[in-house]
Parts: structure tokens; sequence; C-alpha cells
């Protein structure tokens, strides 16, 4: 490993440039602060780019970025509007999603919604990957943005309860960087466990936080949200019926009972330029994240992939189709979990905001269900139109006072964040972040003191 005693300066430290981060960098940016990036792909996007994850789901949302780079992508033809045109059946266990024809605004809606009606975003991950740099670029009008990509945070310090430097290792060598405010947004909340603060795992118990639908007693070791390797599938008139040989070290006799027994789905998203992506629901329990190495996790879920598309050939005769694209990052749905200021719990969810603050402390807005995937799971359970609150990117007073966290692992419980996980609501998140990093910077505050009625301004929550 290379070193180096290079220390950068900044007002704003982003870890982790998914769409959350990507909304917060950009924020950032716009309130005028000085921001360094930094993810371990070799470019922005995360889960939504690298991970294959290559729609953006029905859902209602605030007035933020997402619809600029929906017409970006649209304009190129790298984007449609798509809907349901094959639902799974006893004759195919897949649903398919192609173009409609329909404007973007369709599909800003999913409560109440018949299936029929609902409209989904589906894009080319490489496309999005290029769009959201040309606005980050964009949003740096003074020259105040590095990005590290291909780099991974390593470790932070702190005086008392501020984080006063952060390890950063890059394809160069290590760095130190020094920030005023740290924004989270890394979906493992690698900082915020890194600083000390209180996280969770899986399940909470139905006592915890007065959830109905919460077990009284959570699985042990604990239950995650299923995991997906996506990948795309060309017609090409071959059809997948032998396991690649670098995968042949992978035990696949229990996912190959597995798939008999439960018969899997999977989610088909026709891409603009051909081919379909392919989400299976899942690839694996969330829990084997906590049981294996990522790299030989990752092994094992590729080979269950080319396992899954050799079954389908021979169980439903989908025959013709190859993957031609392995996704390098897997599909999280659920890892860490921070445990702070506020947790959003799925009585929020039906209730539409958190009673205890009101309103007026919303800073995105979400209308997905409570979606779980994987054994024991209950599958997707209606929510309604409901608030996400500041206070859900604040770690617990005293913990790391110029820390937000903005990402999957923002303080929900198991349940809220099976519905608050997806893309668009994490843009959202990451405006909010980076608008209330902008506006401590200007005001020498932490995010606890941040000015709430101008922040819900700036970022139309207000509206």
């Amino acid at each position: 490993m290379k070193t180096t005693s290079s220390i950068y300066h900044t007002d704003v430290l982003v870890i982790g440039i998914g769409s959350a981060g990507f909304g917060a960098v950009r924020n950032s940016l716009l309130g005028g602060a000085s921001v360094i990036g930094i993810d371990a792909n070799p470019g922005p996007g995360g889960t939504s780019t690298f991970g294959g994850v290559n729609n953006w789901e029905p859902g209602i949302s605030l007035n933020g970025v997402h619809s600029e780079l929906a017409r970006r992508l649209m304009e190129r033809g790298d984007a449609f509007v798509g809907r349901t045109t094959e639902y799974v059946s006893s004759a195919n266990r897949w649903a398919t999603s192609d173009r409609s024809g329909d404007g973007y605004e369709t599909t800003l809606r999913r409560f109440g919604v018949h299936p029929d009606d609902m409209r989904r975003f589906q894009y080319e991950p490489d496309a999005m990957a290029q769009v959201m740099q040309e606005l980050m670029d964009e949003a740096d009008t003074n020259g105040r943005l590095t990005l590290y990509y291909n780099s991974r945070f390593v470790d932070l310090t702190m005086d008392g309860t501020i984080i006063t430097s952060c390890t950063v290792e890059t394809p160069d060598g290590i760095i130190v960087i020094r920030p005023k405010l740290v924004i989270d947004c890394s979906a493992d909340i690698v900082a915020a466990r890194a600083a000390g603060c209180s996280y969770a795992v899986g399940e909470d118990s139905a006592a915890q936080y007065g959830e109905e639908a919460a077990p009284d007693v959570p699985a042990s070791p604990p239950r995650l949200n299923g995991l997906t390797q996506c990948f795309r599938i060309t017609h090409t008139g071959e059809t997948v019926t032998e396991i690649p040989e670098c995968y042949r070290d992978v035990d696949l006799s229990g996912w190959e009972d597995y798939m008999e027994r439960y018969q899997p789905v999977s989610c088909f998203s026709v891409y603009p330029r051909g081919g379909i992506y392919v989400n299976m629901l899942p690839t694996g329990e969330g829990e084997l994240f906590l049981q294996y190495p990522p790299e030989e996790l990752k092994h094992i879920c590729e080979a269950r992939a080319y396992s899954y598309m050799r079954w389908l050939a021979k169980r439903y005769n989908f025959t013709g189709w190859q993957i031609t694209r392995m996704f390098p990052m897997l599909g999280l749905r659920e890892t860490y979990r921070l445990i702070g200021k506020y947790v959003l719990t799925r009585d929020d969810l039906h209730h539409g905001y958190a009673t205890s603050l009101g309103k007026d402390h919303t800073i995105a807005l979400a209308d997905h269900p409570a979606d779980t995937h994987g054994r024991g799971s209950a599958g997707c359970r209606e929510t309604g139109r409901y608030g996400i609150p500041y206070e859900c990117l604040l770690p617990k007073s005293g913990e790391a006072d110029n820390l937000l966290v903005a990402c999957r692992g923002s303080s929900f419980t198991h349940l809220a964040a099976s519905s608050a996980r997806l893309s668009r609501t994490m843009i959202q998140l990451g405006e909010a972040a980076g608008s209330a990093a902008a506006l401590c910077i200007r005001d020498g505050c932490t995010p606890y003191e941040v000015n709430l009625e101008e922040l819900r301004k700036r970022i139309g929550a207000d509206e």
C-alpha cells in the first residue's frame, strides 16, 4: 500500500457518492461550501449504477434534482418511462416492465395507484453516472470540488464529539482529510460506526418502537432484507446451460433446492438501448452479509445468478438469453442503521409524518410499501404518503456533533427502512443533508442548530 502525508482541508466531506451522496455533493456546492467526495466505485451512482438497480420505482418525491436527471437522460435516449407489460404467473416467474410513452411525471405516484397504472423510470446505468457527474461539475462554479473515486474510508479521529480528520485510501496512497462537517452517505454508515454512534442491525422488537407489525422477539442471528445480484441479459440465441468454470467452487445444491421449493421471482426491466435488467427477489438472505467476507459473498451471488438463468431455461423454457453484464456492486437492501435523534417507524409511515415532531420537520417524501424480501418476510405492505424528518439524519446528541447520515442507513427501524431505501428517496436525503451542511458552514453552527425553516425552503419541502 502506498503511503503519503498529504493533508487536505474542506468544508464538507461526503463519504459515498451513490444516489444520496450525489445529492449531498451537489447541494453542498450550490450552498457555497467546498466539498471533497470519496467513493469505492470508479464513478457516481452506487447501487443505482454500479449495483445494476437501473430503474426508479413509482413514488412521490419533492421537486429536486431527480427531474433534471430524468430530463437529460430522456433527451439522450438513455431513459424512458416504463409500465408493467407482463405479470408473474404459473407460466413464468418474472414481471416485465417495458416502454410506455408516458411523461416522467407519471412516475411520481405510488400509493393508491392500480398496478396497471404504475409507471417507473428505466435508464442506462453508464449514462446515469455520466449525467450525475455533469450535474456535480456544473454546481462547482469556483473549483471547490474534489472527488476521489476507487477510494475507501479507512478511519477517523475525533476531538470529543467532533470528527477532526478522516483517513482515506486512494489509488495513489493514503491521504488525510480534515473537514468541518462530514456527511456519511456510505449506506453501511462507515463513518457513523467509526465515530461510535449508536446503530442497529436487523429486526427490531415490537416493544422497542411500538410497531405492531414487528416481531415480539427478533430473529437471532439478525434477519436482514434480502440481497440481490443484478445483471443484464441480452438475446443472443444462446442459452445458459453451464455455470462458468470460475464458479465451480461454489456449492449450489442448497440454492437449487431453494429455487425449486420457493420459485423465486424476478423483475425484468427493458433497457432503452436493448437487453433486460434482471433484479432477482432475492439472490440470498440479507444476513449472508454478516456471514461472509464481501468478495466471497459477491462470488457466491454471481454463481447463483448463472444458476438462476440455467434454472429459468430448464424450468420455464426461457431460452436464447445470455448474461452480458454482471454488475460489480452487490445489491444490498439493508445492512447497518443509525439509531439517531429520531427513529422513523412503520407507524410514522402510516400516519404520514413523525407525530412527535410535526410536519414542518419533513425533508423528504415517500410512499413505497414496506417491502421485505427473503424467507420469513411479509413481502409488500402498503403504507401511505409520508414525510421523513430531518432528525433521522442526526446521530444522538453528544455522539458526533459535525456528522449527518444520509443513506439507507439513516435512522429508520427495520420496517421503515424497507420502504424508505429507494433511490429517489435517497437523492432527497442527500439534497437535504447537503443543504444543511452548507447552512452549517455559512452560519458556523452544528447540524443540530440548523435553521430548519430555511433548510426546508432551500429544498422545496415547504411548498
